[in-house]
């Protein structure tokens, strides 16, 4: 299987129109892509590696960015490839503080004991890409928001996306799961899909090529952003 080159996609996206929206615990910045679409329509987001040892998603979000470069979207689209810069150069799991990023969402359900290798941080909300992801997603005002993790072959739902999460599958062949089958306290689904009832989907994508994973996922990734 063909490794994706983490060195190479980050440098990508320092090339302008990615534009930063905060810093990691390193310092290094979060970048992220805008694709203007109806006024009317709420926007989406997608995001990628918040768990730095899972590149597939980042590379299929690069792909998807170059596709819709070319055309128009229904909705405004915006795209965060990677959003633990710091663990995912690494390739490691947590970002620069030992934090499992998601776990670290104020969610209700968030709690300082942890299960080991799940370290939720001091606090909720403590870490800097925590902070301006949830920034973010407040400034565009994004209804709809897509996580990509590995290395499951699932497309989970939380809060009112199950249609969504049921088209998704219709197009990949994951099937659906509304439990991922373990406790996610302090998960970014739990605070944006149960807490505040949005559209959540975590897509888990298998190992495989990343080519291939862009080839099983793309019309589905495209059809998030379709209506």
């Amino acid at each position: 299987m063909r490794p994706v080159d983490q060195v190479q996609l980050l440098a990508s996206l320092a090339i302008p129109p990615w534009e930063e929206f905060g810093r990691s615990s390193a310092g290094r910045p979060l970048l992220v892509r805008s694709f203007p679409g109806a006024a009317d329509v709420p926007a989406v987001l997608l995001f990628g590696a918040i768990h730095g040892d899972e590149p597939l998603g980042a590379f299929c979000l690069c792909r998807l960015a170059e596709e819709l470069a070319a055309s128009a979207p229904v909705r405004t689209v915006w795209i965060a490839p990677v959003v633990n810069p710091d663990g995912f150069l690494d390739g490691v799991k947590d970002n620069a503080r030992s934090v499992d990023l998601n776990r670290n969402f104020p969610a209700t359900s968030w709690r300082r004991e942890h299960a080991p290798g799940y370290f939720p941080g001091e606090q909720a909300g403590s870490e800097p890409e925590t902070r301006a992801l949830m920034t973010l997603i407040a400034r565009v005002g994004a209804e709809r928001l897509i996580t990509l993790h590995s290395p499951f072959r699932t497309v989970n739902f939380d809060g009112p996306a199950r249609r969504l999460a049921e088209r998704i599958a219709a197009l990949n062949g994951y099937g659906v799961s509304e439990d991922i089958g373990y406790p996610t306290p302090g998960s970014f689904g739990s605070l944006y899909g149960r807490d505040h009832e949005r559209e959540v989907i975590t897509l888990e994508i298998p190992l495989m090529d990343p080519e291939a994973a862009w080839r099983e996922n793309r019309r589905a990734l495209l059809v998030t952003v379709a209506d």
